[in-house]
């Protein structure tokens, strides 16, 4: 069991089941308001990345974003969530390529001036990165 893809898991499944919507075409953005049952731009509300979900939605959007971001940050109290966390997106973001902690440390809303800044995290993310350089036999 891997706490963190669990977690990351379970919220990419919450909102690929919330109903929205994203364009970049005209063409497709008139397919998606179909898909959508919307006939009438001022229907919409836009979200990041050229996303839009229903005005009459928006609440419960609110609610789910809610939800996620206290999810994640209640499990960041979690060392092993941390440690097997850093060690997926340290692979994810081919760390043995370029020793650049900045995708990693975004994935998790921190940056690397924050994380020096405290023992815990840096102690979690050192294990991490030596446990993912391992397997390259660095």
């Amino acid at each position: 069991m891997n706490k963190y893809t669990d977690l990351q898991g379970k919220h990419s499944k919450l909102i690929n089941d919330f109903p929205m919507g994203f364009a970049f075409s005209d063409k497709q953005f008139s397919e998606t308001k179909k898909k959508m049952n919307v006939t009438d731009n001022n229907e919409l509300l836009s979200i990041a990345g050229n996303g839009f979900i229903k005005k009459t939605d928006r609440i419960v959007y609110r609610e789910l974003m809610e939800k996620i971001f206290n999810e994640d940050n209640e499990a960041m109290k979690d060392d092993e969530y941390l440690y097997q966390g850093f060690i997926y997106e340290l692979a994810n973001h081919e760390f043995c390529i370029t020793y650049d902690f900045s995708d990693t440390l975004d994935c998790f809303g921190l940056t690397l001036e924050e994380v020096m800044e405290d023992k815990r995290l840096v102690t979690i993310l050192e294990s991490a990165k030596n446990q993912y350089l391992s397997s390259y036999n660095y």
